[in-house]
Protein backbone atom coordinates (compact mmCIF):
# COMPACT_ATOMS: atom_id res chain seq x y z
CA UNK A 1 0.00 0.00 0.00
CA UNK A 2 1.16 3.59 -0.54
CA UNK A 3 0.30 6.88 1.21
CA UNK A 4 -2.48 7.78 -1.21
CA UNK A 5 -4.20 4.43 -0.66
CA UNK A 6 -3.81 4.84 3.10
CA UNK A 7 -5.33 8.32 2.94
CA UNK A 8 -8.28 7.07 0.86
CA UNK A 9 -8.94 4.12 3.19
CA UNK A 10 -8.87 6.40 6.23
CA UNK A 11 -11.35 8.75 4.52
CA UNK A 12 -13.70 5.78 4.10
CA UNK A 13 -13.16 4.37 7.61
CA UNK A 14 -15.94 4.51 10.21
CA UNK A 15 -16.35 8.03 11.57
CA UNK A 16 -15.62 6.90 15.13
CA UNK A 17 -12.13 5.73 14.09
CA UNK A 18 -11.10 8.61 11.86
CA UNK A 19 -9.67 10.89 14.54
CA UNK A 20 -7.16 8.26 15.64
CA UNK A 21 -6.44 7.15 12.08
CA UNK A 22 -5.83 10.74 10.96
CA UNK A 23 -3.27 11.05 13.76
CA UNK A 24 -1.57 7.85 12.61
CA UNK A 25 -1.36 9.29 9.09
CA UNK A 26 0.04 12.61 10.33
CA UNK A 27 2.70 10.95 12.51
CA UNK A 28 3.87 8.49 9.86
CA UNK A 29 4.01 10.64 6.73
CA UNK A 30 5.53 13.85 5.43
CA UNK A 31 3.82 15.29 2.41
CA UNK A 32 2.58 12.27 0.52
CA UNK A 33 5.48 10.01 1.48
CA UNK A 34 5.84 7.60 4.40
CA UNK A 35 8.60 8.51 6.82
CA UNK A 36 11.58 6.17 6.30
CA UNK A 37 10.99 4.27 9.57
CA UNK A 38 7.42 3.44 8.47
CA UNK A 39 7.88 2.90 4.73
CA UNK A 40 8.35 -0.88 4.94
CA UNK A 41 5.38 -1.29 7.28
CA UNK A 42 3.12 0.70 4.97
CA UNK A 43 4.30 -1.13 1.88
CA UNK A 44 3.68 -4.53 3.51
CA UNK A 45 0.19 -3.55 4.73
CA UNK A 46 -2.88 -4.16 2.62
CA UNK A 47 -5.15 -1.90 4.69
CA UNK A 48 -5.01 0.88 7.28
CA UNK A 49 -5.82 -1.78 9.89
CA UNK A 50 -2.77 -3.81 8.84
CA UNK A 51 -0.62 -0.69 9.05
CA UNK A 52 -1.89 0.19 12.53
CA UNK A 53 -1.37 -3.44 13.61
CA UNK A 54 2.24 -3.39 12.34
CA UNK A 55 3.02 -0.25 14.35
CA UNK A 56 1.37 -1.72 17.46
CA UNK A 57 3.37 -4.96 17.14
CA UNK A 58 6.64 -2.97 17.18
CA UNK A 59 7.27 -3.03 20.93
CA UNK A 60 10.39 -0.89 20.49
CA UNK A 61 7.91 1.98 20.03
CA UNK A 62 5.75 1.17 23.08
CA UNK A 63 6.72 4.39 24.88
CA UNK A 64 5.86 6.62 21.89
CA UNK A 65 2.81 8.77 21.28
CA UNK A 66 2.16 6.93 18.00
CA UNK A 67 2.17 3.52 19.70
CA UNK A 68 -0.27 4.88 22.31
CA UNK A 69 -2.59 6.03 19.54
CA UNK A 70 -2.39 2.61 17.89
CA UNK A 71 -3.14 0.99 21.27
CA UNK A 72 -6.27 3.15 21.61
CA UNK A 73 -7.48 1.94 18.22
CA UNK A 74 -9.93 -0.90 18.89
CA UNK A 75 -9.14 -0.54 22.63
CA UNK A 76 -6.32 -3.08 22.68
CA UNK A 77 -5.16 -4.68 25.92
CA UNK A 78 -1.79 -2.89 26.01
CA UNK A 79 -1.25 -3.05 29.79
CA UNK A 80 0.34 -6.49 29.41
CA UNK A 81 3.43 -4.88 27.85
CA UNK A 82 4.32 -2.83 30.95
CA UNK A 83 5.49 -3.96 34.39
CA UNK A 84 3.54 -2.36 37.25
CA UNK A 85 5.09 -1.77 40.65
CA UNK A 86 1.83 -2.92 42.18
CA UNK A 87 -1.18 -4.77 40.78
CA UNK A 88 -4.44 -5.59 42.54
CA UNK A 89 -6.72 -7.68 40.32
CA UNK A 90 -10.40 -8.56 40.36
CA UNK A 91 -11.56 -5.87 42.79
CA UNK A 92 -15.32 -6.12 43.34
CA UNK A 93 -16.98 -2.73 43.03
CA UNK A 94 -20.07 -1.52 44.84
CA UNK A 95 -20.21 1.83 43.07
CA UNK A 96 -18.98 3.61 39.96
CA UNK A 97 -15.29 3.20 40.73
CA UNK A 98 -12.68 2.28 43.32
CA UNK A 99 -13.13 4.32 46.52
CA UNK A 100 -10.25 6.58 47.52
CA UNK A 101 -10.48 7.74 51.13
CA UNK A 102 -9.02 11.04 52.35
CA UNK A 103 -9.69 11.22 56.09
CA UNK A 104 -13.48 11.36 56.28
CA UNK A 105 -13.92 12.18 52.58
CA UNK A 106 -14.26 9.68 49.75
CA UNK A 107 -13.91 10.02 45.98
CA UNK A 108 -14.30 7.30 43.39
CA UNK A 109 -11.49 6.59 40.93
CA UNK A 110 -13.31 5.76 37.67
CA UNK A 111 -12.44 2.56 35.86
CA UNK A 112 -13.40 3.38 32.30
CA UNK A 113 -15.95 0.57 32.32
CA UNK A 114 -19.34 -0.23 33.79
CA UNK A 115 -18.23 -3.66 34.97
CA UNK A 116 -18.42 -4.44 38.67
CA UNK A 117 -14.89 -5.89 38.71
CA UNK A 118 -11.78 -3.76 38.25
CA UNK A 119 -7.99 -3.85 38.42
CA UNK A 120 -5.63 -1.33 40.01
CA UNK A 121 -2.22 -0.76 38.45
CA UNK A 122 0.46 1.41 40.06
CA UNK A 123 3.40 2.37 37.86
CA UNK A 124 6.53 4.35 38.53
CA UNK A 125 6.97 7.64 36.73
CA UNK A 126 7.12 6.93 32.99
CA UNK A 127 6.37 3.24 33.64
CA UNK A 128 3.63 2.96 31.00
CA UNK A 129 2.39 4.72 27.89
CA UNK A 130 0.21 7.55 29.21
CA UNK A 131 -1.02 8.25 25.67
CA UNK A 132 -2.85 4.91 25.59
CA UNK A 133 -4.93 5.62 28.72
CA UNK A 134 -7.34 8.41 29.59
CA UNK A 135 -6.06 10.92 32.15
CA UNK A 136 -8.65 11.63 34.86
CA UNK A 137 -6.98 13.77 37.54
CA UNK A 138 -4.14 13.81 40.03
CA UNK A 139 -4.30 12.82 43.68
CA UNK A 140 -1.99 14.26 46.32
CA UNK A 141 -1.52 13.73 50.04
CA UNK A 142 -2.08 10.71 52.22
CA UNK A 143 -4.98 8.55 51.14
CA UNK A 144 -6.21 4.96 51.37
CA UNK A 145 -7.10 2.84 48.38
CA UNK A 146 -7.95 -0.88 48.56
CA UNK A 147 -6.46 -1.26 52.05
CA UNK A 148 -3.18 0.43 51.04
CA UNK A 149 -2.08 3.81 52.34
CA UNK A 150 -0.44 5.99 49.70
CA UNK A 151 1.57 9.09 50.44
CA UNK A 152 2.54 11.40 47.60
CA UNK A 153 1.25 12.76 44.32
CA UNK A 154 -0.09 10.40 41.68
CA UNK A 155 -1.54 10.79 38.22
CA UNK A 156 -4.85 8.95 37.92
CA UNK A 157 -5.84 7.32 34.60
CA UNK A 158 -8.55 4.91 33.48
CA UNK A 159 -8.62 2.23 30.85
CA UNK A 160 -10.92 -0.75 30.12
CA UNK A 161 -12.06 -1.52 33.65
CA UNK A 162 -8.78 -0.52 35.26
CA UNK A 163 -7.61 2.33 37.43
CA UNK A 164 -4.01 3.25 36.67
CA UNK A 165 -1.89 5.36 38.99
CA UNK A 166 1.46 6.86 37.99
CA UNK A 167 3.88 8.00 40.67
CA UNK A 168 4.66 11.65 40.18
CA UNK A 169 6.20 12.54 43.55
CA UNK A 170 6.09 9.82 46.16
CA UNK A 171 7.14 10.10 49.80
CA UNK A 172 7.08 6.33 50.37
CA UNK A 173 5.83 3.10 48.87
CA UNK A 174 2.21 2.09 49.62
CA UNK A 175 1.74 0.39 52.98
CA UNK A 176 -0.89 -2.28 53.67
CA UNK A 177 -3.27 -1.07 56.37
CA UNK A 178 -5.77 -2.97 58.45
CA UNK A 179 -9.19 -3.12 56.81
CA UNK A 180 -12.08 -1.47 58.68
Amino acid sequence: MNCQELKEQIANAPVSSRVLLDKVYLYTTAGDQALPEFADMLEAADSYQGFVDAIYRDLNRKASLLWGICAQYKRRNWLQYFEPKMLVQNVRLKGEGIPVQFGSGVMFAPTGSRDNIANLYVFGSGGFNTHAAEFVTSIGGTFTLLDYEFCGIYGLYKYRGSVIMEEWQVERDPVKVKAD
